[in-house]
């Protein structure tokens, strides 16, 4: 299964000020499998900023969980 993501925060339609905005989300995968990495375009895909996924580590092969995420990025 592809990893599958959401954002939390900001919500939908929020009004957000200029400067540095943090995103945060959660992501999860199938069949025991870690998330390892959270992809993020803040701009309909032209680009990509790597998200810091929080929490402790699963042990490898027993990732039954979602992943939170955060992500730091200006914003004009």
């Amino acid at each position: 299964l592809p990893v599958q993501s959401a954002i939390t925060q900001p919500r939908p339609g929020a009004a957000v000020p200029a400067g540095e905005l943090t995103v945060k989300g959660y992501a999860w995968s199938g069949g025991g499998r870690e998330v390892v990495r959270v992809d993020v375009s803040l701009d309909g895909g032209r680009t990509w900023r790597v998200a810091r996924l929080g929490g402790e580590r699963p042990v490898p092969g027993r990732a039954w969980a979602w992943a939170l995420w955060e992500l730091q990025a200006p914003v004009a």
